[in-house]
């Protein structure tokens, strides 16, 4: 991934269009080398974190802010943001955010540029997402499913790894309980899938052994499957009720949006349209194979001689010249034969005394035709004129054909497998019940604020434990007849398969976590002081917390480390992470070097910042990268812009320079 240019239209300190805020982000060449830098320099306030804010924000949305923010929150984020100038009669009430950006998929280089607006009318905000796929607006879809392909090309858990700023690296710092680490690792780990899995085959399971039961079992597990159901719905009522009350307490709401959001990452946003994407994906199968029957019928005539044009061209000219050949000969005979009675006629006429001269003169007027070409195919004239009409004239027109019928099987395929991935990311209502549990105790203890909450959590509160003594029946049900009755191979194979997904799970993880504690510890030693503990981690599969170890391999309480070595520690751990996710994506880095003394800046600029991405934004004020330091990073980069903020008019610009170079 890389990220092109920036614009901000009225936003925060900068004011004005996208013309005159336009940021070109693309690493540059110099001296034959692309550089990774690009240095962003302003005095504090001067507006200079405004770049990753608005990165963020483009991407993101309210997610931008952190997982406990409501919609109110977020609007009234986006109404302050808005640009306020002073000097001016009529201040904007609008602004706007977008980056353009190239981001390779399946061996494709593509093209997206992503622009987030929004206007104000008095206490209102209206928000306006649009996704642009190589210059073509992506059209039909919803904001929530704009969001959930933000999300997918780039997983905001993931995102958090490479775009951070001097809080995020004093949070992890200072994880006394790893929550921190363990949310990080967490969110990189990428075993969404085989939870999926695992939730299709449990899904698959319930079907096939109910299927089996006995027509009276069946009927008790429908009535319970309604009941649940019915609950189920009252419950997701009142907790639309509850959130509608917007009065949530900032921890509490965090818990209910990480679980929400993995509702949404299973695909919750694209259900609505999973009907007509399969009405879609049936026509376009029906299409898909009414064409290949066509390029089969095609293959099955003249087509394949359009493979081997020399060797039919030769052939043609062989054929030609033996036509041309043949009737030579026949010439040759039916004249020499002429010749023949000729001269007998003039013997006889002339007599035996001019014999000489007759045949020598006879001689010398008949035809001789060259005996070096061989005849081999030997065909009529008819079969020759049929040949040429079928590659000069059918086989062309057939192969035109066939190129038509490719270029709409290879869209058509395409359509398919985009069709595919929206299906997919469509779940099925069963798929999420086991999360309704903790969203339970979420709203039972959400349920203490307010009256009317109160009255909402009681409902919701009532409805989920009718569900869940409706589903835990259902499965008291699926369990006894399960141990009554014969398993068959393919529900034996589906649990097998099942417990084994679980199993690849837990190794999946121990690996991740091998290769992050060795990506740790390559990076610590290359940021830490001579003088600094050589610091290794070592992180339990289950809980994801960290014992540090020294040389020897006793344990460090992390308490116990110098301030800079705890910085060193929390980003060494940030570049394992990334290092570990896979992901090739830019890294931007706000005010890193605030809390870092002289040794360890310079390990920093040296060791990590030419070699932490492809693309490297680093938003420094004038104290932290400093002549000597710009020197230091001079070789590797790109370019540089400062922020200049303007007090009179209230407005920052950016301009290409770094303080004191130009």
């Amino acid at each position: 991934m890389i990220f092109k240019k920036l614009y901000l239209q009225d936003f925060g300190v900068f004011g004005g269009s996208f013309e005159r805020n336009t940021i070109d982000l693309q690493p540059r060449e110099k001296d034959g080398q692309l550089r990774p830098i690009i240095l962003f320099g302003g005095l504090n306030g001067a507006g200079k974190t405004t770049t990753l804010t608005s990165v963020r924000l483009a991407l993101y949305g309210r997610q931008s802010l952190g997982k406990a923010v409501t919609t109110t929150r977020y609007h009234e984020f986006l109404s302050e943001s808005i640009h306020n100038p002073r000097n001016q009669l009529l201040a904007p009430n609008s602004a706007a955010v977008q980056l353009d950006f190239d981001f390779g998929r399946r061996g494709e280089v593509i093209d997206y540029s992503v622009k987030r607006s929004w206007s104000k009318s008095g206490n209102n905000v209206t928000e306006l997402l649009e996704i642009y796929q190589n210059g073509e607006l992506i059209k039909g879809l919803t904001d929530e499913q704009k969001q959930s392909f933000l999300n997918e090309l780039i997983p905001i858990g993931v995102a958090d790894l490479f775009f951070f700023d001097g809080e995020k690296i004093a949070n992890l710092a200072e994880d006394e309980n790893n929550a921190v680490l363990a949310d990080a690792i967490n969110r990189l780990l990428g075993i969404d899938i085989i939870n999926r899995l695992k939730a299709d085959l449990s899904v698959y399971l319930r079907s096939q052994k109910k299927d089996k039961m006995p027509e009276d079992v069946q009927a008790q597990i429908n009535i319970l499957e309604a009941m649940y159901k019915k609950q189920y719905n009252l419950y997701q009522e009142a907790l639309s009720n509850l959130e509608s009350k917007k009065i949530v307490h900032t921890d509490l709401f965090a818990r209910k949006e990480r679980q929400l959001q993995t509702v949404n990452e299973l695909g919750g946003a694209w259900a609505s349209s999973r009907q007509a994407e399969e009405a879609k994906e049936l026509q376009l199968r029906e299409e898909k194979n009414s064409t290949t029957n066509q390029i089969k019928a095609l293959l099955a005539d003249t087509v394949p001689l359009s493979l081997a044009k020399t060797q039919i061209d030769a052939l043609l000219q062989q054929l030609t010249a033996e036509q041309k050949l043949k009737k030579e000969r026949l010439i040759e005979e039916e004249l020499n034969a002429r010749i023949s009675a000729i001269k007998q006629s003039l013997l006889k006429s002339l007599g035996s005394d001019f014999q000489q001269q007759i045949e020598s003169t006879i001689e010398a007027q008949k035809l001789q035709v060259s005996n070096d070409f061989d005849i081999i195919h030997d065909i009529s004239d008819s079969e020759l004129s049929r040949l040429l009409h079928i590659v000069n004239l059918v086989v062309p027109k057939q192969q035109a054909e066939m190129e038509t019928l490719c270029t709409r099987l290879e869209k058509i395929e395409g359509e398919l497998e985009a069709s595919g991935i929206n299906i997919s990311r469509a779940p099925e209502e069963k798929r999420i019940e086991s999360y309704v549990e903790e969203l339970s105790k979420i709203d039972k203890k959400i349920g203490a604020i307010g009256s009317e909450i109160e009255q909402h959590t009681k409902d919701a509160k009532d409805a989920l434990k009718l569900a869940m003594d409706a589903l835990r029946k259902l499965r008291d049900h699926e369990k006894q007849y399960s141990l009554s009755s014969s398993i068959t191979k393919s529900i034996s194979l589906a649990e097998n398969t099942r417990d084994l997904l679980s199993q690849f799970a837990v190794k999946t993880r121990e690996r991740r976590i091998a290769t992050l504690e060795k990506e740790f510890l390559k990076s610590f030693s290359k940021l830490a002081r001579k003088d600094d503990l050589l610091i290794k981690a070592r992180i339990n599969p289950e809980t994801y917390s960290v014992t540090l170890l020294d040389n020897n391999g006793n344990a460090i309480e992390k308490q116990k480390l110098s301030a800079g070595e705890k910085q060193i520690y929390a980003i060494a751990m940030l570049e394992a992470l990334g290092r570990t996710s896979g992901k090739a994506l830019p890294i931007i880095i706000d005010t890193p070097l605030g809390r870092l003394d002289s040794k360890h800046r310079k390990n920093l600029v040296r060791n990590y910042f030419p070699t932490a991405s492809h693309q490297v934004l680093i938003l420094s004020t004038d104290t932290e990268v400093d002549e000597d330091f710009y020197q230091e990073l001079a070789p590797e980069v790109s370019h540089a812009f400062e922020v200049e903020y303007d007090p009179q008019d209230g407005c920052s610009t950016y301009k290409e320079g770094y303080f004191w170079r130009a």
